[in-house]
């Protein structure tokens, strides 16, 4: 018997706000979470903000991207959630984002140009995880 994960989707306002988002997601992760993402090399700006944070695992050129992008791919701990909404914020330029309690970092080093699907990594692996939907609209809360 397969296990089905509890999805829940929780609607965002369009107008929200940093302390409303972090809320909202404290709702989900009170001690903080890590923020897995690959990060494409025109995010320079979030790459320079994050710098001593950020752990990188790897980086490839990102597939149907012209011209090349280079993405790094790795994760933040965000213990005082001081960096999911600037994440959140740039999600709609960030094609790869995924949010967990759990340490996956292991997981990670099995991602590559040719297997860029995180997502699929969490779902395979049963964590729970959140992602944001298309336009920042939306939390997908998967639980298992």
């Amino acid at each position: 018997m397969e296990y089905v994960p509890n999805v829940r989707e929780i609607l965002l306002d369009e107008e929200i706000d940093e302390q409303e988002f972090v809320n909202t997601f404290n709702k989900f992760y009170k001690q903080g979470c890590y923020i897995y993402a690959i990060i494409p090399e025109y995010e320079q700006e979030l790459l320079e903000e994050l710098a001593s944070d950020f752990n990188e695992l790897n980086k490839f050129p990102l597939p149907r991207v012209f011209p090349r992008e280079i993405g790094h791919l790795g994760y933040v701990k965000d213990n005082l959630n001081k960096y999911i909404f600037e994440f959140y914020l740039r999600s709609t330029t960030m094609d790869h984002l995924v949010f967990s309690e759990t340490d996956a970092t292991e997981l990670l080093k099995n991602i590559n140009k040719k297997n860029v699907h995180i997502y699929k990594l969490f779902e395979i692996n049963r964590i729970s995880h959140i992602t944001i939907g298309p336009d920042g609209q939306w939390l997908n809360v998967v639980e298992y």
